[in-house]
């Protein structure tokens, strides 16, 4: 005998699992609650079931735990993704090293470009080179 523990699905989500699974099955299917006993199916078989069973429901968001000849229909939940915000550097946390009077300088001064007026145009493409037949 197998358990399916289908707890975070929703109640007509588990009936409509046991109608799916006698449908396609020739095993015994007795559901209690959320926990569906399986008996009569290989493992490998009611694994499948149950995916194809998700699949069909249009149910992404939920997969299949396999531990120790039993299942568990479980919710996925993507992380969320942090926005990392940069850090802006307070007087304290800049290191006395850093340039002068506190501004921080990563480069030369002879390395600035001051632009005036409209920046220097794209340089041109550069041109393809034709094979003729000789």
């Amino acid at each position: 005998m197998t358990n399916v523990v289908a707890e975070d699905l929703q109640d007509d989500e588990v009936s409509s699992l046991v109608e799916y699974l006698t449908a396609l099955s020739g095993g015994q299917i007795i559901q209690h609650k959320k926990i569906v006993d399986i008996t009569g199916l290989t493992n490998k078989k009611i694994k499948f079931l149950l995916h194809k069973f998700l699949y069909t429901r249009h149910l992404p968001g939920y997969g299949v735990l396999d531990t120790a000849g039993k299942f568990e229909i479980v919710r996925l939940k993507p992380e969320k993704k942090r926005k990392e915000q940069p850090e802006t550097l307070s007087p304290t946390m800049l290191p006395e090293s850093i340039g002068l009077g506190g501004i921080p300088r990563w480069g030369k001064p002879s390395d600035m470009i001051e632009w005036e007026g409209q920046p220097p145009p794209p340089p041109p493409p550069p041109k393809k080179e034709r094979y003729k037949k000789q």
